[in-house]
């Protein structure tokens, strides 16, 4: 799903930009950085991680978004560099080969995707055997998880318990989690490795 016009705004400002690259550092803090991997990030948006990896880390990077616009503005950023390219492309099915990622990193995207259990699956399907999935979106507790399912046509809802079944069923094990807890929903955190 396509961001609404407030939602772009908030995304693309510099503030949020600097939050969601701490993030990203933070957490690759328990990933094994080898050589030239391959990075995907799945719903980039603006570009601000792809790019900050790009530069940073000797990996090919792949951002990948569904808005057109928001795509321009990743390229834009991104410079002359050379392990970077941004691909249009339905995180729900993914143009990419089986094994073909060594790290996929999902910010923020999954609560935009109605069907975000086929996107968590291509993910699955993209990332090798000892790959790293890094993962952080909000996520429903129980009791306002079934509200939030009244608008499933537009967002994901998703719970702990949903995430923690489809990661058991796909051979994800868990290196780091944290459950920030708020009102409505929770922010989750999360660093899987697939075996």
């Amino acid at each position: 799903m396509k961001l609404g016009r407030i939602e772009k705004w908030f995304m693309n400002r510099q503030h949020h930009a600097e939050r969601t690259i701490e993030n990203a550092e933070r957490l690759l803090h328990f990933v094994s950085i080898e050589g030239e991997q391959n990075f995907l990030e799945v719903g980039c948006g603006s570009g601000a991680v792809s790019n900050h990896i790009a530069r940073k880390h000797p990996m090919n990077v792949t951002g990948t978004d569904i808005d057109p616009d928001q795509l321009r503005l990743a390229q834009q950023h991104s410079g002359n560099l050379a392990n970077i390219r941004f691909v249009e492309a339905d995180a729900a099915n993914l143009p990419f080969e089986d094994n073909d990622f060594d790290i996929v990193l999902s910010f923020g995207v999954m609560h935009h995707i109605s069907n975000w259990l086929d996107a968590l699956g291509e993910i699955s399907r993209v990332l090798r055997p000892g790959g790293y999935f890094i993962y952080w979106d909000l996520v429903y507790p129980k009791w306002t998880a079934w509200i939030a399912r009244l608008f499933e046509d537009k967002y994901g809802v998703t719970t702990i318990e949903d995430l923690d079944l489809f990661i058991a069923r796909n051979n994800f094990g868990t290196i780091h989690s944290s459950l920030s807890k708020l009102l409505i929903f929770n922010h989750y955190e999360a660093v899987y490795q697939k075996s």
